[in-house]
């Protein structure tokens, strides 16, 4: 679900496995923007609509969210293999678990006709879960960055010195 890279190696490495990673990081940002269309859309129905509008746009935002969770499941296993990362796998498995909460939590609380107070609790999972992954993203962009040195690559003053060596 969420996008992310093993900030250690960075995205540096992953050249070679372009057509494999550049599929899951589409998905990754597919589920994203439903994390946070979910709860800009259902605060502003909770507030302009009936109930019933709220958990019909709820009911189809929750099915957008689980196929772009299931697009993401499906390619995190080429991508683990490819890259190493035992973090990416970890992060769909926290993500998927997070979206399933999402989902699921309103009509868990509020039966076949969930509440505002119900629906509330999805709107900030879904900030949360799409926080933590823009978070997560930028941080391990970060690390990749020009300016960024890893751990095993000595930092040089000069870029064309970097280029040559």
């Amino acid at each position: 679900m969420v996008p992310h890279c093993e900030c250690r190696r960075g995205l540096r490495r992953l050249d070679q496995a372009r057509g494999i990673v550049e599929p899951y990081f589409r998905a990754s940002t597919r589920i994203v923007l439903v994390l946070y269309a979910l709860p800009l859309g259902l605060s502003l129905s909770l507030v302009a609509l009936q109930p019933v509008w709220s958990r019909v746009l709820f009911a189809l935002l929750s099915l957008m969210l689980l196929a772009a969770n299931l697009d993401t499941a499906v390619r995190i296993r080429a991508v683990a293999r490819v890259t190493g990362s035992t973090a990416l796998l970890v992060n769909e498995l926290v993500g998927s678990a997070a979206v399933v909460a999402i989902v699921a939590l309103p009509w868990v609380l509020g039966g076949l006709h969930p509440t505002r107070e119900d629906l509330t609790w999805a709107i900030l999972l879904s900030f949360a879960a799409g926080f933590l992954s823009i978070s997560a993203t930028v941080m391990c962009r970060r690390s990749t960055s020009p300016g960024s040195t890893p751990p095993h690559e000595p930092r040089t003053s000069n870029r064309r010195e970097s280029i040559r060596g």
